[in-house]
């Protein structure tokens, strides 16, 4: 059995085991009298729980023992919970808990770069950022099929990165180079990486990937020097990667952030099919307007007739103008929230099954116009989350988990910012909304613009990130609605809910598919 042990933990999970903790694994397969393949899976069960507790590559028999007693006693209780009994079924993250993890290329793992993110961070933090965001994507660049030559293989059909300061006397050579794009002259447009800079000639290209160009985006350029300046054949966004190949290439590493759960995916996905309710995301629900609590109403009593939604994800602006401090806006805004709490509270099943997350937008309380948005403070909300069983107000952007799947919800205009700050036009015909996703997941970022056009908070910057690729992504954005696949990643926009035809998306998880809905106008 200990060959067995070692195959599981030491070769599938990269974990090692002390003598001690081999022993203590041992003697339990052999008290319980459990066949190969009965003792494989509660190995597997007992390595990806470990892993998902970040406890570390090395495996003792102290830390061990308590991990077997726990999965145990939740292996045995698993199938009489149910899914909403459960804490680690439904989470909520916050900007501010996603961990403060960056990458350092010299030991090609993360680490925590300061002891203590603050909101006002140190000058290191502001120095580090765009330094972060290429190593991170370096990383991911070089470890993609293009870039990495297998033994014994045709080494001319792989691709060999160079960086700016190896072009210097080297007139006449073509160079592939990864960096990010800036204007440090009037009307000139640069390429960045650790290296130093060179000025870029695009006047010229003659072939350009989709997706969406601008300042302090990063780039794959290929061209040649003349006089000093890369004259750029192919532009493109760097290669995604795949959230398996994360995965695997980062097994200790919780990025997305939250608690780990004990129970393994195949228990998550059986309560997933279980529950397949499905989960309501709506956008600009502006509380202030009768009209939409109308609507809300016909949305309420239409789900009160069959099970109850998984969750409603209500995404801000909550007010049809922006939020005035010291005004009469203050004790408005406190009685539209009430009154949402009210009625919701009409219809019992969902007031009391439906888990509830409100995503504040730039008019919501309060926040000084940097990312991440705070949550709309409990002045305004604690009547609204008195009514209701699971309500959670949060950050924008947040992160959800539910049960195996991974959400990240961001409420930004995001394709008109991004669009009004290209520095190279998308080719005509195409779908920008396929443009917009394209660019935010290959990217790894939310919010790919320089900081004086959207700021950016230095030291959570890692919480604007979307990597590992997530299982669904909702860019809230003031833009027709749309529902893209890409990466095995399911975006979808739910347009503008109360100035628009009452629209909203149904997400299905099982499926992994969505639908578009609207309220019919009385």
């Amino acid at each position: 059995m200990q060959s067995l042990i070692y195959k599981v933990f030491t070769r599938k999970y990269s974990l090692s085991l002390q003598a001690d903790a081999l022993e203590l694994l041992s003697t339990v397969i052999a008290q319980n009298e459990l066949s190969t393949v009965d003792a494989t899976k509660w190995l597997e069960l007992l390595a990806d729980t470990w892993t998902k507790r970040e406890a570390g590559p090395l495996v003792e028999a102290g830390p061990l023992k308590d991990l077997v007693a726990a999965v145990s006693a939740g292996t045995s209780s698993v199938s009489s919970r149910g899914a909403d009994s459960a804490s680690d079924v439904f989470t909520v993250i916050s900007a501010f808990d996603v961990p403060p993890l960056w990458y350092d290329p010299s030991t090609k793992t993360f680490t925590h770069p300061f002891t203590k993110a603050e909101i006002l961070s140190s000058a290191e933090a502001k120095a580090s950022l765009f330094r972060q965001r290429y190593d991170l994507i370096k990383q991911r660049v070089l470890r993609n099929e293009n870039f990495t030559p297998v033994m014994f293989s045709d080494h001319n059909r792989f691709r060999t990165l160079s960086t700016i300061d190896s072009l210097q006397g080297r007139e006449g050579e073509r160079f592939l180079l990864l960096g990010m794009l800036a204007q440090l002259e009037e009307g000139k447009l640069f390429l960045e990486d650790r290296a130093g800079s060179i000025e870029l000639d695009v006047t010229n290209v003659g072939k350009r990937a989709h997706g969406l160009f601008t300042e302090s985006s990063f780039v794959l350029v290929d061209g040649c020097v003349e006089d000093g300046v890369l004259r750029v054949d192919e532009i493109g966004l760097p290669p995604p990667e795949s959230r398996d190949v994360t995965r695997n290439a980062f097994p200790n590493v919780n990025l997305f952030g939250g608690s780990p759960s004990l129970r393994t995916e195949v228990q998550l996905r059986e309560i997933e099919v279980a529950t397949d309710n499905g989960m309501v995301i709506l956008s600009d629900v502006w509380l202030d307007q009768p009209s939409t609590m109308r609507a809300l109403r016909v949305l309420f009593d239409g789900f009160s007739h069959s099970a109850p939604p998984i969750a409603f994800i209500f995404i801000g602006d909550f007010s049809s103008r922006p939020f005035v401090a010291g005004s009469g806006d203050t004790t408005q805004y406190r009685d539209n929230m009430t009154a949402l709490g009210q009625l919701i509270s009409e219809f019992p099943d969902i007031s009391r099954s439906s888990h509830f997350v409100f995503v504040p937008g730039a008019n919501d309380p309060w926040g000084s116009g940097a990312l991440p948005k705070p949550r709309i403070a409990e002045y305004f909300t604690k009547r609204l989350e008195s009514r209701l069983s699971h309500v959670t107000f949060t950050t924008n952007p947040c992160r959800i988990k539910y049960c195996a799947h991974e959400i990240v919800v961001f409420r930004e205009d995001l394709l008109k910012r991004i669009r009004r700050n290209c520095v190279l036009e998308p080719e005509e015909g195409t779908d920008v909304a396929k443009h917009l996703v394209r660019t935010i997941i290959d990217q790894g970022h939310l919010c790919p613009l320089p900081q004086r056009i959207r700021p950016v908070y230095w030291a959570y910057d890692h919480a604007m990130r979307v990597y590992p690729v997530p299982d669904v992504l909702v860019l809230a954005d003031r833009f027709d609605a749309y529902s893209v696949n890409y990466e095995k990643c399911h975006c979808v926009n739910p347009g503008e809910f109360s100035s628009g035809e009452f629209s909203f998306f149904m997400y299905y998880p099982v499926s992994r598919t969505s639908q578009y809905s609207k309220i019919p106008k009385s």
